[in-house]
């Protein structure tokens, strides 16, 4: 570690410390605290969000349907401080089929968890195709989480932990633009199975004119549209004894874009097919053993192909397994809690394709095929933190990991510190001080991937990141109040790099990456029949791409979102808002990065009603996009005809019939 690293982390946990320590009325009127929100992601072990000194917060899988949506990513979109990507289906983005998120802004910085264990592939991960009825809680750990779960939580992560055993549910729907949506959830006593199909129809031309494109020697002008969409979804969970679990999910979207004539004639068809594996077995117990052993695998393959010349077909097929082992041991006492961990990772990769030696030409002749891999990683590490009672008040934490990384790139060693302060002042108010280091491997595709546009950089280092951050917490009748100051710098930055000469594109680490912002999360109980929920975030995300440029901004500026929710016996509404501002969008080209303002604002809304039709059946109505803006997603240059917009307003009308008796407040 660098000195003035060192030195860095010495002063704010000092000075940290010294503030949260010196209050005599903590020590005066501290009182026997209250659990409130407990969580286990931030920390490793159960503590409540009160005891936890970083921003976290916790969502019951009821809370986020709530929010009328049918999976993960789409719930946790209307949540402040989470930015995404929004563009086709099933909030779908182009190429990747993905429905993408960060914490802060960092792009590929946030790691993705299902039940304690990684979950996403070359930093994609498919938050969408989580159906809510098997979810118990998501667990969002916002400024890091690198010590306890390694690469990728530059800027936070989020876990999702699902149902351990489910009651039999069904759920049929039916919208515009061709909305299919089919659900069900099956208890058989250990043993519980979820079942989801979700269907979309063509959405149109989405862009405006992008240019041209040649089509068997002839320049043809296109637009750029979603054609039909699926997601299969099966999970299936198996509880031997309060210790043993074993769990499985099958996830398989299907998706297609289609490059459009200005008659919406269908110029060029392009298939996507992804299909994921995730298996697991875990163990704990009331000693503080947690152990997991698991098993993940994505398989992608995706034709595409010119309907004028239907013989000349590019592809890819690409195969990413995963295969890894994690146990945890923690110790508690009347003054400390230790916990100390292991964990080993294997991953394997390989990728085929071929493309036209000419970039989106068919006249042009098809290259070579192109394979590489199978390539492989070696992950092993250790960690541990000690969590110590200064006062009846104050608790220090001490976090540290050793990552030792081996591959055919390279071998990675990584050391991260951090250390974290908390002061409770009574039941109800605590505030904290953290600050830590992580970091980002660089994915088997920024390593390897080759093709007619991408040249392959093996030679990548990683990325590497501080996160600092201030906190205050406040709970009491219902009221939960989160405020958080936090500055982020990250350099070796992975970012893609295109020769404007050749047309060619590789990874290199060029930028840096900063961030200084302020977050306010305020949630109300105001009876049993009605909630609400403000937050804002107010940061200066900004980007260097090397030395003697100048920092340009990023992303977007500020956030606001809000939520009500009513409930009565038979009757249940909920509203929600998030609206980002001052967004911008960075590209890069000749080693220098552009920035674009985007001028139109980002609203997303939703309106969620529900009713009591009878015994156990609740029929429902969800309209997405409720103001029906036409945001823009994405900028794909300087000029308004490389814009990309989101679709309209969508809804849906739904039933769903319960097999268990409803338990309604009066």
């Amino acid at each position: 570690m660098k000195k003035f690293e060192l030195g860095r982390l010495m002063c704010t946990v000092i000075l940290g410390t010294s503030f949260l320590t010196g209050s005599a009325y903590a020590e005066e009127n501290l009182s026997e605290f209250v659990l409130d929100g407990i969580n286990v992601t931030a920390l490793g072990y159960e503590k409540s969000n009160l005891d936890t000194p970083v921003d976290t917060v916790v969502y019951t899988g009821e809370q986020l349907k709530e929010t009328g949506a049918g999976d993960v990513a789409n719930a946790l979109k209307y949540k402040g401080g989470v930015y995404f990507t929004n563009m086709g289906p099933h909030d779908q983005n182009w190429i990747t089929g993905s429905s993408q998120i960060n914490l802060r802004g960092i792009d590929g910085g946030t790691l993705v968890l299902i039940n304690g264990v990684p979950a996403s592939f070359n930093n994609v991960n498919h938050l969408d195709m989580l159906n809510l009825d098997e979810v118990e809680r998501v667990e969002i750990v916002k400024g890091g989480g690198a010590v306890l779960y390694g690469s990728e939580a530059l800027g936070g992560v989020v876990n999702i932990i699902t149902k351990d055993q489910m009651k039999n549910s069904l759920r049929v729907a039916a919208g515009n633009k061709g909305q299919r949506d089919y659900a069900a959830t099956i208890g058989m006593g250990k043993a519980s199975l979820a079942l989801g199909r979700n269907e979309f129809g063509s959405t149109g031309n989405m862009t405006e004119r992008l240019g041209t494109r040649k089509i068997n020697g002839t320049d043809v002008p296109y637009y750029i549209g979603f054609g039909d969409s699926k997601k299969d979804h099966l999970a299936f969970n198996y509880k031997f004894d309060d210790r043993f679990k074993f769990s499985y999910m099958f996830n398989k979207k299907k998706y297609t874009t289609n490059y459009n004539d200005v008659n919406e004639n269908i110029l060029q068809h392009f298939m996507y097919d992804d299909r994921e594996y995730f298996a697991q077995i875990a163990y704990n117990d009331e000693n503080g053993w947690d152990a997991k052993i698991y098993y993940n695998q994505r398989r992608i393959e995706n034709p595409d192909y010119y309907v004028v010349n239907p013989t000349n077909v590019e592809w890819e097929k690409s195969d990413h397994k995963q295969y890894g082992l994690d146990t945890k041991k923690v110790w508690r006492s009347d003054k400390a809690t230790g916990l100390i961990g292991i964990s080993a990772k294997r991953e394997t990769y390989k990728n085929d394709n071929q493309k036209f030696k000419t970039f989106g030409d068919s006249s042009s002749i098809l290259k070579d095929p192109a394979h590489f891999g199978t390539y492989a990683l070696n992950n092993y590490s250790v960690y541990g933190s000690y969590d110590r009672k200064l006062s009846r008040a104050t608790n220090i934490i001490f976090s540290a990991r050793e990552d030792l990384i081996r591959s055919e790139a390279g071998d990675y060693n990584e050391f991260l510190p951090q250390i974290q302060a908390i002061t409770k002042f009574d039941e109800h108010n605590s505030v904290y001080a953290s600050v830590g280091k992580s970091f980002r491997m660089p994915t088997f595709r920024n390593l390897y991937y080759a093709s007619s546009v991408v040249v392959p950089n093996p030679d990548l280092e990683a990325e590497h990141g501080w996160n600092y951050e201030i906190g205050y917490k406040y709970s009491e009748n219902g009221r939960r109040l989160n405020l958080t100051a936090f500055r982020i710098d990250i350099k070796d930055q992975i970012v893609a790099v295109k020769n404007l000469v050749d047309n060619q594109s590789y990874q290199t680490n060029a930028a840096k990456y900063r961030n200084t912002g302020i977050e306010l999360r305020y949630e109300q109980d105001v009876d049993k029949h009605f909630t609400y929920n403000v937050g804002a975030v107010f940061a200066k995300p900004q980007r260097m791409y090397k030395e003697g440029q100048a920092w340009i901004d990023t992303l977007g500026r500020y956030q606001i979102n809000g939520g009500v929710n009513y409930v009565n016996r038979d009757f249940s509404a909920a509203l929600n808002l998030s609206y980002w501002g001052n967004r911008f969008k960075n590209g890069v080209s000749s080693e220098k990065i552009t920035v674009t303002e985007i001028s139109s604002p980002l609203l997303v809304s939703n309106l969620h009603l529900g009713y009591n039709v009878a015994k156990n059946v609740t029929a429902t109505f969800d309209v997405d996009n409720l103001f029906n803006r036409k945001d823009i997603a994405n900028v794909g240059g300087t000029s308004n005809n490389n814009l990309y917009y989101t679709m309209g307003r969508t809804f849906r009308v739904g039933v769903n019939y319960n097999f268990y008796k409803l338990q309604r407040e009066t």
